[in-house]
């Protein structure tokens, strides 16, 4: 991998260069006046190669990760919605202060790995695999937009195992207490959203972030253009959030169904209204998330498919997604194996 040859000046000076060569790369070389510096400095080479260091271009020893995030944040972080802006600023700004100091092609697997290690004795494991994915993102841009890197460090870094989700679901009961404190709220718009998002399953940002246009009220539609795994998809509304939303007034197309007075993150015009609509309804443990697990496990104890119910979720695998929601499946699965046993029965 590594070549040594000296070469001879005139006057009799010695100098020994350094040549090391590695498949899909121009060879890095340096010369030295001794030959144990040269040696020295072949293995140190040849050590970062086996450590899987690639061998940086000429972009990657002129730029450091700073560089590399401060221009992503403001190519890249226009594209995307604004919540996803705002989650993805933790991560930049951890990356920031933990590699940005180092040049791109000085940074190793070792390096990502040793702050994943650190970051996940003080976060939730979900929280360590965004940071990840943020970082990973971050040099695929560098590499095929930018051309500041021929190689992702990250894709030599394990991801964490994610625990399987958590499913918290209101009982009858506590969404008739829930929906009570709802509409007693001085948040006049809390109970609409509330109930929409009970009949839809849609999220958070999905419902605060649309405007009157994408609610197509006469064919009982609602229009998600940014929907978190990027695949747009209508999600049909029935009552009562249909009778909610004709019963609303303004619906000034270019307007927010639900207005908020926070510009920058919406559901701070909320968040305080629910707290207090939870606490009241005497709810432990229930965030609006909730909601939207809430209506995936009706539907699948009201015997829908697990794959239908993935799709009106939005879940880009279906199956997968859907999958925590299989233990309330179990009358179904009865019934298949009752079907089942009757036939091969003697």
């Amino acid at each position: 991998m590594a070549t040594i040859n000296m070469h001879q000046a005139k006057d009799g000076t010695k100098t020994y260069r350094v040549r090391v060569r590695r498949r899909g790369h121009a060879p890095q070389t340096a010369s030295f006046p001794m030959l144990r510096a040269a040696k020295q400095w072949a293995t140190m080479i040849e050590g970062q190669v086996i450590e899987g260091k690639h061998f940086p271009t000429k972009a990657s020893t002129k730029h450091t990760l700073s560089e590399l995030l401060t221009r992503y944040e403001e190519d890249i972080f226009p594209r995307k919605r604004p919540s996803t802006q705002r989650n993805q600023q933790f991560s930049l700004r951890y990356w920031q202060k933990q590699l940005g100091h180092l040049i791109l092609g000085d940074i190793t697997s070792f390096h990502i790995i040793g702050c994943r290690d650190a970051l996940a004795k003080k976060v939730e494991p979900a929280t360590v695999v965004k940071y990840l994915f943020f970082l990973s993102n971050a040099f695929e841009v560098a590499m095929k937009e930018y051309y500041w890197m021929s190689e992702n460090p990250c894709r030599l870094v394990s991801k964490p195992k994610l625990p399987q989700g958590r499913v918290r679901y209101l009982s009858d009961e506590e969404r008739q207490r829930l929906l009570q404190e709802c509409q007693k709220s001085r948040n006049v718009h809390l109970y609409a959203l509330t109930i929409i998002a009970l009949c839809t399953g849609c999220r958070q940002g999905e419902l605060l972030e649309r405007v009157w246009r994408d609610a197509d009220l006469d064919r009982g539609l609602l229009h998600l253009e940014l929907p978190k795994n990027g695949h747009r998809r209508s999600v049909p509304l029935v009552a009562p959030a249909l009778e909610l939303l004709r019963e609303m007034p303004g619906r000034d197309p270019a307007t927010f169904i639900f207005p908020a007075t926070a510009p920058i993150n919406r559901w701070d015009s909320y968040r305080r209204s629910w707290e207090h609509a939870v606490k009241r309804a005497g709810l432990v443990d229930f965030h609006f998330h909730d909601l939207r697990h809430s209506a995936a496990s009706y539907m699948v104890q009201a015997g829908v498919s697990l794959y239908v119910v993935g799709t009106i979720l939005g879940h880009k695998s279906p199956h997968q997604m859907t999958a925590r929601y299989a233990h309330l499946h179990v009358d179904n699965l009865r019934e298949a194996l009752t079907t089942l046993s009757t036939r091969i029965s003697l």
